[in-house]
């Protein structure tokens, strides 16, 4: 095994039973990775596992509220009985909640900071025992919004920045063993934003696809190549990295103020 080949590794990947975790789990099965997928409940995870038993790909669910530490631990230790090992984890869950920061409560801010960046930890230290003993790796799922203005969406932001900075942290203190890196989607086509940004349009899609440099919004596969990059031996030299994939800008603060005057 070498290259990008994730064939025999066994990956772990949070928030895996829709959206774009299950877009990553289904991508690794392809590839050849036994796959363990997470939900909150067992019920959540039929189709996705009945998704990877379609294509031969090898597959365990668990079912944990990434908030609860001792569930997280437990899901952990069903997945190293079950496989023997683990080699890569994939911390994908997370949510943005709508909430102007002038009136938002600091119990909401707290719930936001603890479903996008704390469970995210506390998986990490769960898997870590496992990683650490077949030397591999761990990607978080970030967002731009983690380096750019959000405004409605503060609290979202701000977990998804900490999150940035954890991962350089967990890297520096994990390695060599094991390598953490980000990876930092921009706007993404799934059944989720179709419904929720694109109010079901397709036409929408195309339009925000206009700007970005590559001319489209981006696919929930391309998040999957690049865990897959991530994962595998081809990054062996890469850690503490942030991959943003937004599509590229086409036009930065000058050009948007230059912009506004000329209108």
């Amino acid at each position: 095994m070498g290259g990008f080949d994730v064939s025999n590794m066994v990956v772990w990947v949070t928030g895996s039973s829709r959206g774009i975790g299950r877009g990553i789990a289904t991508h690794l099965g392809r590839q050849g990775a036994a796959v363990a997928v997470h939900a909150r409940s067992e019920e959540a995870l039929e189709p996705v596992l009945g998704q990877l038993q379609a294509i031969g790909a090898k597959a365990l669910g668990v079912a944990a509220d990434v908030r609860d530490e001792q569930a997280v631990q437990a899901a952990a230790l069903r997945i190293a009985d079950h496989f023997g090992k683990l080699d890569g984890l994939v911390a994908n869950v997370g949510g943005a909640a709508h909430a102007p920061l002038a009136e938002v409560s600091l119990e909401r801010f707290r719930r936001q900071l603890d479903l996008n960046l704390t469970s995210a930890l506390s998986v990490l230290q769960s898997a870590h025992p496992l990683l650490h003993a077949a030397r591999g790796s761990a990607v978080l799922i970030s967002a731009t919004a983690a380096s750019s203005p959000t405004p409605q969406f503060g609290p979202y932001g701000a977990a998804k920045a900490a999150l940035e900075h954890l991962s350089r942290s967990l890297a520096a203190e994990w390695g060599p063993e094991v390598r953490v890196n980000c990876v930092s989607p921009g706007l993404i086509a799934t059944e989720g934003s179709l419904r929720a940004v694109f109010r079901g349009r397709e036409e929408l899609v195309e339009k925000a696809g206009s700007s970005t440099a590559v001319g489209r919004v981006g696919e929930v596969e391309d998040i999957a190549w690049a865990c897959q990059y991530l994962l595998s031996e081809a990054a062996s030299f890469v850690s503490g990295s942030v991959l943003v994939l937004d599509g590229g800008p086409t036009e930065g603060p000058t050009q948007r103020i230059l912009r506004l005057i000329e209108d």
